[in-house]
C-alpha cells in the first residue's frame, strides 16, 4: 500500500467555498441548521461549501438502509468500522454528471489500496432505468440506493438538501465531513484521508 500524505485540520473548519453551480434553488446552510430543518422540501443548489468536523466534535450519527438499484438490500450497519462515503445524486443533475468520474476515481483508488472505505450512492428523483443507465454510462462501480419516493433520502434528515451532496461518515457512523455541491477527486480524497488518519474507525 502506497504511503499517502495525511492532513490535519481544526475542530470545525470551513475548508473552502468553491462557488460551484448546483441544480436549482437556494444555497445550503450549515450542518446544524439543515438538521434542524429536516423537511425535504425538494432539491436546492449546492454552492460548493465544504464542512469538516474533527473527531471530538462529531455529534450527528447517520444510519442508512434501503434497496440498491440492483434490488439488493443494503445497510450502513453492515459497514460499521469503515469510513462511509454517501453521495446523493440524480441523473438529471449537471454537477452530478460532472463529479461522477472523480467519485469513481477515489472509490477505485481506495479499494485498490485496501483502505476500510465504502461508497454508497443515494439516487433521487430518477426512475430505476435512468439511474442504472447513468451507472453504466459513467462506469460507476459502487451501488446506489433506490429513490423510494424520498423515504431513503429522508433518513439523512436535512443533511443532503443540495444536489449533489457528499457525506463522509467515520467508522462509528458519525458525520465527519460534507460537501454541498460538486466535489472533485482531490478534495474528496483529502476529506476521507483525514478521517482515516484520525483513527475514528472503530
Amino acid at each position: 500500500m502506497s504511503a499517502r500524505r495525511r492532513r490535519s485540520g481544526p475542530a470545525v473548519a470551513l475548508v473552502a467555498l468553491l462557488a460551484l453551480a448546483g441544480c436549482t434553488g437556494d444555497e445550503g446552510t450549515s450542518i446544524t441548521e439543515q438538521m434542524r430543518q429536516g423537511d425535504d422540501k425538494g432539491y436546492v443548489a449546492g454552492d460548493g461549501q465544504i464542512e469538516r468536523l474533527a473527531a471530538d466534535e462529531r455529534t450527528t450519527t447517520v444510519s442508512l438502509e434501503g434497496t440498491t438499484l440492483e434490488d439488493e438490500p443494503w445497510s450502513s450497519a453492515d459497514h460499521a468500522g469503515q469510513v462511509l462515503v454517501v453521495n446523493v445524486w440524480g441523473s438529471w443533475c449537471g454537477p452530478c454528471v460532472a463529479e461522477a468520474p472523480d467519485l469513481e476515481q477515489v472509490a477505485t483508488e481506495l479499494e485498490e489500496s485496501g483502505e476500510p472505505v465504502e461508497f454508497i450512492g443515494v439516487n433521487h428523483r430518477d426512475t430505476v432505468q435512468n439511474a442504472l443507465a447513468f451507472q453504466r454510462t459513467h462506469e460507476v462501480s459502487y451501488p446506489s440506493l433506490v429513490d423510494d419516493g424520498g423515504r431513503t433520502l429522508a433518513q439523512l434528515g436535512g443533511l443532503a438538501v443540495a444536489r449533489p451532496t457528499t457525506l463522509v461518515l467515520d467508522g462509528q457512523g458519525r458525520l465527519a465531513a460534507r460537501v454541498s455541491g460538486q466535489v472533485d477527486a482531490t478534495t474528496l480524497r483529502g476529506l476521507v484521508d483525514d478521517v482515516l488518519a484520525d483513527g475514528a474507525t472503530g
